[in-house]
């Protein structure tokens, strides 16, 4: 797999995983999701998947043939799109560390770090439509306008749901 496949799949999966655990989270739409979405074990598939996927396409772009490029690993002169793009891989892997760690932190604590997975899914599709090679593309453009739309409503619904219960 090329190495903007490989980004499509990544973003394509942490789409999945950010929605189905907001969905997940909200009792009004968790009773409407189809059964196999309701299951935790779905979506830690889908982030561990989203996650692996980010991996193997940020270690493809640093590990090329033009030389040692691991500095970009840790932000190292680099640009704002690919550096966003690192963000988001790192903000994924705490917000996925927190799960694994759930038990040993505050319950305010847990919550603050899982949340990172939005912040990180902002950061990882401005990577994508900033640097992707294929961006220009209208099924590409759709992809994003898409998800991004979707993403945010839903994240945007669970939190007036959650107004309207602390309320």
């Amino acid at each position: 797999m090329t190495l903007s496949l490989w980004g499509f799949a990544a973003y394509a999966l942490l789409y999945l995983a950010v929605v189905t655990g907001t969905a997940m989270s909200s009792p009004w739409l968790r009773r409407r999701l189809p059964m196999a979405a309701r299951s935790s074990g779905t979506h830690t598939i889908l982030s561990l998947a989203g996650l692996s996927a980010s991996a193997v396409h940020a270690l493809r772009g640093v590990a090329t043939p033009q030389g040692d490029q691991f500095a970009v690993l840790g932000l190292a002169g680099v640009g704002a799109p690919l550096a966003l793009g690192v963000v988001g891989l790192y903000g994924m892997i705490l917000s996925t560390v927190a799960v694994y760690a759930r038990r040993r932190l505050a319950p305010r604590i847990w919550r603050a770090v899982h949340a990172l997975a939005y912040p990180a899914f902002a950061a990882a599709a401005w990577h994508g439509i900033a640097l992707g090679a294929n961006t220009w593309l209208p099924a590409a453009q759709l992809l994003y306008a898409v998800t991004l739309a979707s993403a945010a409503g839903v994240a945007a619904f669970r939190v007036a749901e959650m107004a309207v219960a602390a309320a």
